[in-house]
């Protein structure tokens, strides 16, 4: 019994490890699958990632990438001395801010009036005096990189002309002023002043191709103004009204050609 017993147990160890063999064999193989081959080195310092991202953001206006937009917008932080429009407030700013601004373009069709800068062919690049910080996280292992940059703080900038105005598509102050047209019944706004805070630019980039797969323009606006009371608020008078405004608009890219099933370089 024993010595059945004893070789019942040598011939389990020696099976082990054969298995065990076999795994070490077997973990050259899967590295080599995971193996990215970058299109690119790697940028550092503020400097070369903001030039990456001009570069890639160049590289998608004018490609054939197929892009689905959409915006999520919403405003809070009231402060109006006048009891009857704090209450009336987050019913006025859900009607003004819910509204949608989804569109796409199939693979191959213009860029033009989806992606930065909208309304133009050009891709509305960043200069270094626009940018606060830059930086760039790449994890071994991912297919993508992830770049972020921050937006200097400005009041009141040029719709055309500003990196607001450019990547984040501010709209000029009368068309803005038309989306209060919907509560004219309960209240109108004249003008505004609009104190933008630090923006910021997220673009998640394929490393093997440097293309965008994913981007998002984020701003914190403090808004002040005038409102004047109609309707059941009428006897409010005009009065001064502060708010937030808060946006994030959302970019997904898909290069994929359709008809080939290929990416397109």
């Amino acid at each position: 019994m024993n010595k059945k017993l004893m070789r019942l147990i040598s011939f389990a160890l020696a099976a082990m490890m054969v298995f065990s063999l076999c795994s070490c064999g077997q973990s050259p193989t899967q590295e080599e699958e995971t193996t990215i081959n970058y299109a690119s080195e790697s940028p550092s310092g503020k400097a070369e990632v903001v030039e990456r991202f001009n570069a890639v953001l160049k590289t998608a206006k004018e490609g054939k990438v197929a892009i689905s937009y959409s915006l999520d917008q919403g405003a809070g932080g009231c402060d109006c001395e006048n009891q009857y429009v704090q209450a009336a407030f987050k019913t006025v700013a859900n009607k003004v801010t819910d509204t949608d601004f989804g569109m796409s373009t199939e693979y191959g069709q213009p860029t033009t009036d989806i992606f930065p800068l909208m309304g133009s062919d050009e891709p509305g690049s960043l200069a270094l005096t626009d940018v606060r910080s830059a930086i760039i996280t790449d994890n071994e292992g991912d297919t993508n990189y992830t770049i972020v940059i921050k937006i200097n703080p400005e009041t009141n900038p040029e719709q055309g002309e500003s990196i607001y105005g450019k990547l984040y598509k501010i709209e000029k102050d009368a068309d803005i002023l038309k989306n209060f047209e919907i509560i004219k019944d309960f209240m109108t706004v004249e003008s505004y002043d609009a104190t933008y805070g630090t923006g910021t630019i997220k673009a998640i980039v394929d490393k093997s191709t440097d293309h965008i797969v994913k981007l998002e323009l984020s701003r914190d606006v403090r808004v002040e103004t005038e409102i004047t009371g109609h309707g059941t608020l009428e006897s409010v008078g005009t009065v001064p009204m502060s708010f937030d405004y808060y946006s994030t608009a959302h970019y997904d890219l898909n290069w994929d050609n359709p008809e080939t099933q290929e990416v397109e370089a």
